[in-house]
């Protein structure tokens, strides 16, 4: 019974200290200072983490599908990077199998060409997949218009030549449309850029397609350079029927491919093959962004740490101003520890408040980052919207650690609320009065 009346009387205090100060006029001021301010300076602190984090992981991830558009995660080549894979079922399976963090696998065929026109040519890299495959294994298909990799596998008649027979249909990079001076349904002429023997003689092959479809990535590598057909037309150009260049591989994590590029290493050992993930060629541009993305998280934890600080401070000077009260209290019945919980939990709340205000404002103004353009972003991004990525995990990381350290801040105050003197602190011949 002595228990619960202690608890009572501890539930009390807490909501008196938290609450009623606002509801008394002259003691407003304090309470606006034991109470608001650290609790803003932690809702700040947790939405200046949380959108931050959450654009930052956006950004990347905006240029982690512009840099992996036709890319894959891991490709897997001949081990000195010179010759082709001998086409076998067997092998994709067994790439498959490799790890549990790969999603799907495809060969590919490549090589350079060049595009002829009726107005100009172009170099290009062209590129040949197995279109059902290459729907799991890369986000070409979302990069074209029509949305359709099944496209490849037709035979159309171009509209620019009539009457016209059927020719192989081909994706092309819209800024290599530009560049030839050609539209969608044209006919254009693929040329090799090796020559072979003929009836006249050395010259390169020719063979005519159709520009089903336009690519737009994003990104000027691939919409000014590659040209996509599907695999069985691409090795019939290059005349490496039964062979592959490569195997694309795509996993669920390309920011984490240490251990499946390890798997795969292992397993493709004897073949005489490895795999080359994509950060290989991009070590430099990964390093910083993990760089910058640890030392962001960095201030932000500096930002909520300094704002707990506040929480210290503050109750540490309750304490004192309090510390007759706290006397008295105990004079009462209520235990050290009764004492040092209620200053904890008023730290806590503290906390849990500026929790909740700071995810709520995070995610108002994520909205409005998301849903509009922003016309002083425009030089520093793009003109569209700022991509937005919340990670659940570091808003649960922030959120719980923010509650944490706000309890820990709390620990000091709840300490020196527990060393009071009744006596002394009634009697004002020492303590805390």
């Amino acid at each position: 019974m002595k228990i619960n009346s202690s608890a009572r009387a501890v539930r009390l205090i807490i909501l008196r200290y938290l609450v009623s100060s606002w509801m008394t006029r002259r003691t407003r001021t304090r309470g606006a200072i034991g109470v608001f301010l650290p609790m803003l300076g932690v809702a700040v602190g947790v939405a200046a983490f949380v959108v931050v984090l959450s654009i930052m992981a956006g950004f990347v991830r905006n240029l982690e599908d512009r840099l992996l558009a036709v890319d894959s995660h891991v490709e897997v080549v001949v081990k000195d990077s010179f010759g082709f894979i001998p086409e076998e079922a067997s092998l994709l399976k067994e790439i498959r199998e490799a790890h549990a963090g790969i999603v799907a696998v495809s060969p590919f065929q490549r090589g350079d060409a060049i595009l002829q026109s009726s107005a100009r040519p172009s170099t290009v890299v062209l590129w040949g997949i197995d279109p059902v495959s290459a729907r799991l294994s890369s986000q070409l298909e979302s990069k074209t218009r029509n949305k359709n990799l099944q496209i490849l596998t037709r035979e159309i008649s171009p509209e620019n030549v009539q009457p016209s027979e059927k020719f192989p249909a081909v994706f092309v990079g819209n800024q290599i449309l530009f560049h030839v001076n050609a539209e969608l349904g044209d006919r254009l002429t693929l040329v090799s850029v090796t020559s072979e023997e003929g009836p006249a003689g050395l010259a390169p092959r020719q063979f005519p397609v159709v520009a089903a479809d336009e690519l737009r990535t994003g990104n000027p590598a691939f919409d000014s350079k590659l040209v996509v057909a599907s695999l069985d037309f691409v090795n019939h150009f290059f005349g490496t029927e039964g062979f592959w260049a490569g195997v694309q591989v795509r996993v669920r994590d390309p920011l984490d491919l240490d251990n499946v590029v390890k798997a795969l290493n292992k397993k493709l050992e004897p073949r005489k093959l490895r795999a080359k993930p994509w950060t290989e060629a991009n070590q430099a541009f990964v390093r910083a962004l993990r760089l910058e993305r640890w030392a962001m998280k960095f201030v932000m934890f500096v930002v909520i740490l300094v704002a707990c600080f506040s929480i210290t401070i503050t109750l540490v000077l309750a304490v004192r101003r309090k510390a007759r009260e706290m006397a008295i209290l105990r004079a009462l019945g209520l235990r050290r520890k009764d004492l040092g919980l209620i200053f904890l939990l008023h730290g806590i709340g503290i906390g849990l408040v500026g929790v909740l205000v700071g995810l709520a404002l995070s995610f108002g103004i994520l909205e409005l980052v998301k849903g509009n353009f922003l016309a002083f972003l425009t030089g520093a991004y793009s003109d569209k919207p700022l991509p937005v990525l919340v990670n659940w995990f570091d808003v649960g990381f922030v959120s719980i650690g923010s509650v944490v350290l706000a309890a820990v801040a709390s620990v000091w105050p709840a300490f020196e609320v527990m060393r009071i003197d009744v006596v002394e602190t009634i009697s004002d011949r020492g303590g805390f009065a």
